[in-house]
């Protein structure tokens, strides 16, 4: 029976890769990698990371289902895709999103829009769902989020996607005074926090917001 792990396997070895190269590309250890490959681990947290490094589709390194090739980024159209996940940023409470993160649908963009507005590493983009109002006026209820997973320390202002104990949340981010860090929700019901000192390195960082759609329903 195929598994993940043989999946990863067939096509390691067609890239002339080891578990050494895959763990280095990846950025885990090689014990971890093993545990994938042995069939310990059926859904690693890095599967995407995994993909990236493979160069193949996320859903059939997942599923086995449709083609290995990774279309994402097809040179030869002018349109880039990217899978939009189950996984959702709360703008308010947090939300706790499942542990095995599913494939729910697929955006299509104009890749030249791609580019100018998120950034040159497309790559690293994943597309998630805002759910709340505590951003209402900059990103709404039910919008679609282009995330730079990349990002994972304070780079300047901007919107980013944190951890929190309570799930994860999508909240501007702003320098203060004194040296901590403000989180601001646009809509003005929010409080402002203030995280300083032992509180920035507990912090979790998990990539910033490049952009977001909306779809008004008439």
């Amino acid at each position: 029976m195929e598994t993940l792990g043989s999946r990863i396997k067939t096509v390691m070895e067609t890239k002339g890769m080891n578990a050494n190269s895959l763990a280095m590309a990846v950025g885990v250890s090689r014990p971890a990698i093993a545990k994938i490959l042995e069939g310990q681990v059926r859904h690693p947290k890095y599967l995407f990371e995994i993909a990236e490094a493979l160069n193949v589709s996320v859903e059939w390194l997942k599923t086995g289902e449709g083609s290995s090739e990774n279309l994402s980024d097809d040179p030869s159209d002018d349109h880039i895709r990217f899978e939009r996940l189950d996984v959702v940023a709360a703008l308010g409470d947090g939300y706790i999103n499942n542990e095995a993160v599913e494939v729910v649908d697929f955006v299509h963009v104009d890749k030249a829009w791609a580019r100018e507005k998120l950034g040159g590493n497309l790559s690293r983009i994943q597309v998630i769902t805002a759910r709340g109002d505590s951003m209402q006026g900059t990103i709404e209820d039910g919008d679609v989020l282009f995330v730079d997973t990349s990002v994972h320390s304070f780079e300047g202002e901007g919107i980013y996607l944190l951890s929190f104990a309570d799930g994860l949340k999508a909240k501007r981010l702003q320098a203060s005074v004194g040296g901590g860090l403000l989180v601001i929700s646009v809509n003005p019901l929010y409080r402002t926090e203030t995280i300083e000192g032992e509180g920035l390195e507990k912090l979790t960082i998990c990539g910033k917001v490049r952009g977001a759609w909306h779809l008004s329903a008439f």
